[in-house]
């Protein structure tokens, strides 16, 4: 047997070894001649050297282009198989471009390897792609409109969202003249999702100078929301840059019920179109078990109660509530209709304006400092107020009161 080994390994030795070297130069020859080819598509685009007056639709801040390019590639068979997407990356050098409408052509020194065991250069033979054109197009800068679009989701349990403030942002965005042109008319959205604040968030917050009742929230809007979509960036997510934007908050009621603490007067509302038989010398209303005259002024004397508005707005409308019953014949209407009424609103609106003006006033240096637009904000917080304002005998029971006129006198029955 070793005999046998002894002559097959090392019997005319020197022509088995030159016969194996031979054979792996063949091999080597061989397994570097074949070559393959393979299409690789979404290949990502940099673009570099890009003049300062210029830019390209699509550019992301990154320098790589929304637009991306199939490669059809030719070379050794072992590395075009082991190829992906994310292997290779175009790099174009935009000083070339001899004009706006810049017509690419991809070749070997445009190919950047982002694998690290791939050697490009001494391993592509050949490259083809479809037509690649690149628009430059003037780079301008622009303050984009923000439209603050109403927020979706509901308000943390117990608070009710009344409104934010500044109500206008603008976004100074530079890009293609086409689109920001576009931009400058239509704007950018932006909202928030009132579900992403808990009750936690605004139970440590306490009063500042225009929640000084301590029952309107003021809550800062966390930077991570305080972003837009870029369109010509493929709708990625950018920072609001317009200064304002740093105190954005929104504010929220905390909701109670809040007692009246006032006996309303009782007003009669005499319709012409009846007034012949129902007038005020006809139809008087008698006191009872819920009214009482004092000063010869009717008054209701249940307790009553009203929720979703704040202390500050109760406080300045509470003495200026009236309930009106509407007298009407008997044979027309047995129970009465009725409705709150609130004397004067104009001039209760005004105090409301000035006693929060004054507050916020205090807290930045004087009254100049209010602009007229957070003006216009607290005279519609005051309007919707109004909207909301319900008498209640109870948490959660509203006020209604049936009253009825018998042989000229009108008596409150029940509520």
């Amino acid at each position: 047997m070793e005999t046998i080994l002894t002559r097959l390994f090392f019997h005319n030795w020197q022509q088995k070894l030159v016969a194996l070297i031979v054979a792996l130069i063949i091999w080597m020859f061989v397994n570097n001649s074949i070559t393959d080819s393979k299409t690789i598509a979404n290949i990502p685009v940099r673009v570099v050297n890009l003049p300062s007056d210029k830019t390209i639709l699509g550019l992301m801040p990154n320098g790589i282009l929304s637009k991306r390019i199939s490669l059809t590639l030719s070379g050794k068979k072992d590395v075009i198989e082991e190829l992906e997407p994310g292997d290779i990356e175009v790099l174009l050098d935009a000083s070339t471009a001899s004009q706006d409408e810049w017509i690419v052509l991809v070749g070997k020194k445009n190919l950047l390897s982002l694998n690290p065991g791939i050697d490009l250069a001494s391993s592509i033979s050949n490259l083809s792609h479809t037509e690649f054109v690149v628009k430059l197009s003037r780079l301008v800068t622009a303050k984009i409109p923000i439209n603050i679009l109403p927020p979706v989701g509901e308000a943390p349990v117990g608070y009710e969202y009344l409104d934010y403030w500044p109500q206008k942002l603008t976004q100074t965005l530079s890009g293609p003249e086409e689109e920001i042109q576009k931009l400058k008319t239509r704007g950018l959205d932006f909202t928030f999702d009132l579900s992403d604040i808990a009750s936690s968030d605004l139970m440590g917050i306490k009063g500042s100078p225009d929640n000084f009742h301590d029952d309107e929230i003021r809550f800062l809007m966390p930077a991570k929301w305080k972003k837009v979509m870029i369109p010509f960036h493929n709708n990625a997510l950018e920072e609001i840059n317009d200064p304002e934007a740093q105190n954005m908050r929104i504010y929220f009621l905390r909701k109670q019920v809040l007692p009246l603490e006032r006996e309303i007067p009782i007003a009669i509302f005499y319709p012409v179109a009846t007034s012949e038989t129902i007038n005020p010398e006809t139809v008087k209303l008698v006191p009872g078990k819920y009214v009482h005259i004092q000063n010869n002024i009717p008054l209701f004397t249940v307790p009553l109660y009203v929720k979703d508005v704040s202390k500050l707005f109760l406080s300045i409308v509470r003495d200026n509530l009236q309930i009106a019953l509407v007298a009407a014949p008997q044979k027309e209407r047995e129970i009465l209709e009725w409705s709150l009424e609130v004397v004067n609103p104009s001039e209760l609106e005004d105090t409301y304006v000035a006693y929060l003006i004054t507050n916020l006033s205090s807290g930045t240096g004087g009254q100049s400092a209010v602009p007229k637009k957070r003006e216009m904000l607290i005279r519609k917080r005051f309007r919707d107020y109004m909207q909301r304002l319900t008498l209640y005998t109870g948490p959660d029971q509203k006020l209604s009161i049936e009253s009825s006129i018998d042989e000229g006198k009108l008596h409150l029955l029940n509520y």
